[in-house]
Parts: C-alpha cells; sequence; structure tokens
C-alpha cells in the first residue's frame, strides 16, 4: 500500500468516525487510532458536532486553518491511524502506542466510549494545571492520554491493587516533575469523565485509588498548606511566577519527599527556579517559599 493510498484509508476513517456514535470494544487499532483522532479535535475545536468534525479533518474550518493547532492535530491523526493500519495488517493487537505512538506497549482500555473520556480528562487536567502545558507541551498531551487509557483499564481491579498501580504510576511521574497531587487531580477528572459518560459503577477502584494519594500526602501537605503556599509565593514573588499555582506545586513535592516518593524534588523545583526562566530575584523567592513551606510541616 503507497503512502497515499494509506493517508486517504487513514482520513476516510477519521471522516467515518467523526460522528462519534462508536460503542464498545475496539479490536481493530485503525479504527482505535481514529476514535482517539477525533476526541482530540472535540476537544480543541469545542464542537461534538459531526459535520464540524468533518470539516476540521478536511481542513474546511477557515478559524483552525494551516498552521493552527487543529490543523496540527489533524496532521497528527492521519499519522496515528496510518500506524493503526499497519499494525492492522500485521495482526498486531492494541496497546498503549495505539494511543500514543511514542507510548509503550503497555495495556490500555478498547472501550470506544472510555477511551473518548480518557482524551478528555487528559485535557481537562491540562486546563486545570497549566504546568503540564507549560513544561510538557503537546508531547504531555499525548502522554496524559495514554496514561489516562491505561489508568481506566485498571477500574476494574480490586482496591489494593488499583492502588498500588497508580502509586507505582505516581512515583515514575514525581521523578520526571509531577508531584503525586497532579495525578489525584487527574483522577478526579477522570472519574467525573467516565461517571458522565458511562455511570458511576464504571469508575470501579479508581476513586479509591485517588482517596489513597489524597489521603497519604493530607498526612503532611493538607489543602490548607497547598493553597497557603500559593498565597505565599504571590506575597513573595509578585507577578511573573514561572506558571500558575507555582506555590501548591512546591508544597506538593514536599510532600512526596516526605512520604519517600521522591528522594528530592530537585526536578520540579530546578526547573521553577531556572535562571533562563525566572530572575535571581524570583528564584530567590521561590527558595522562601519552599523554606516556609517546609518549616511549616516541620
Amino acid at each position: 500500500m503507497t503512502d497515499d493510498v494509506q493517508a486517504r484509508e487513514a482520513r476516510e476513517l477519521l471522516l467515518a468516525h467523526a460522528d462519534r456514535t462508536l460503542t464498545g470494544r475496539v479490536e481493530d487499532p485503525a479504527v482505535l487510532a481514529a476514535v482517539v483522532g477525533i476526541e482530540r479535535l472535540v476537544v480543541a475545536t469545542g464542537s461534538t458536532d459531526a459535520a464540524t468534525l468533518r470539516a476540521a479533518v478536511e481542513g474546511r474550518l477557515t478559524e483552525f486553518g494551516p498552521g493552527s493547532h487543529v490543523a496540527d492535530l489533524v496532521g497528527q491523526a492521519e499519522r496515528h491511524v496510518v500506524a493503526g493500519l499497519l499494525r492492522r495488517s500485521t495482526g498486531q493487537s492494541i496497546d498503549a502506542a495505539v494511543v500514543n505512538p511514542e507510548a509503550g506497549a503497555y495495556p490500555v482500555t478498547t472501550d470506544a466510549t472510555l477511551v473518548r473520556a480518557a482524551v478528555r480528562a487528559a485535557q481537562r487536567s491540562f486546563d486545570v494545571m497549566p504546568y503540564y502545558g507549560i513544561r510538557y507541551g503537546e508531547r504531555g498531551a499525548r502522554f496524559a492520554s495514554s496514561d489516562s487509557a491505561w489508568l481506566i483499564s485498571l477500574a476494574p481491579l480490586d482496591e489494593e491493587q488499583a492502588v498500588r498501580q497508580v502509586a507505582w504510576l505516581s512515583r515514575v511521574l514525581a521523578g520526571r516533575g509531577m508531584p503525586s497531587w497532579l495525578m489525584e487531580l487527574h483522577l478526579d477528572e477522570l472519574v467525573a469523565e467516565v461517571r458522565a459518560a458511562v455511570d458511576d459503577a464504571a469508575v470501579g477502584a479508581l476513586p479509591a485509588a485517588a482517596a489513597s494519594l489524597t489521603s497519604a500526602r493530607r498526612r503532611h501537605v493538607d489543602d490548607d498548606l497547598l493553597a497557603l503556599a500559593d498565597t505565599w509565593a504571590h506575597e513573595v514573588a509578585g507577578g511573573g511566577l514561572p506558571v500558575p499555582r507555582t506555590g501548591a506545586l512546591v508544597a506538593a513535592a514536599t510532600a512526596d519527599v516526605l512520604l519517600g516518593v521522591t528522594r528530592d524534588d530537585h526536578v520540579l523545583f530546578d526547573w521553577l527556579t531556572d535562571r533562563e526562566r525566572v530572575s535571581a530575584e524570583m528564584a530567590a523567592a521561590l527558595h522562601e517559599v519552599r523554606d516556609r513551606v517546609r518549616r511549616r510541616v516541620g
């Protein structure tokens, strides 16, 4: 199959699934890639209208022309579906790489409705916490979707297993600069999306996993201290903080250190205080915020 033929088939699959009516388990990796691609367009355009989504795929939305974020997402979606077509032709099964080609070969949900919920939850998490987009960009958004699709696959597990798996991913991400508090927020968004799309039963063990993270973090840094750290950051730094909720991020990273999730907070804090990003005065102010948090938690 030539590249042009693959590209046409990929676009046809995207157009075919723009109505978002597919439900149930998906076994074709190209189809699942199309479902993910369309849902990312739903988030980007703010529309669930099939005609609008088809126009986006075909480049007919004047407000989202060449060079726009939507046009980039269409290009990505087509490439991901082409990769799915190759998987189909070689008999490969679905794994996280179908949702995000940069992800590994680990299991994800293959239910079309839940995959859509995973993509929406990932974007809602980015909206709630701009740090994700500022630091990790579009690549981070793709990983957020594949992480979501994996997290949903944990819902049927018993609570102990789910808590253990979520704690593992939280440790991995905290070591890359994302405090476990962010996983709490993401799970909240994911649970809300799944409940809205399916029902309460579909969330399974995910609320228990979120509650486990929250309970552990609050033993050292409660919600009031997260908010207080934000207040301190604004007081000592004024405007121009590197990201919104900088103080809460610093406090959440401190909680991870005290819990033994991470050895220290340098991956996050070094980025926040990087002299290419902030002035020496701002860096000193953020050190003061961290010191206040540490004194408060003893």
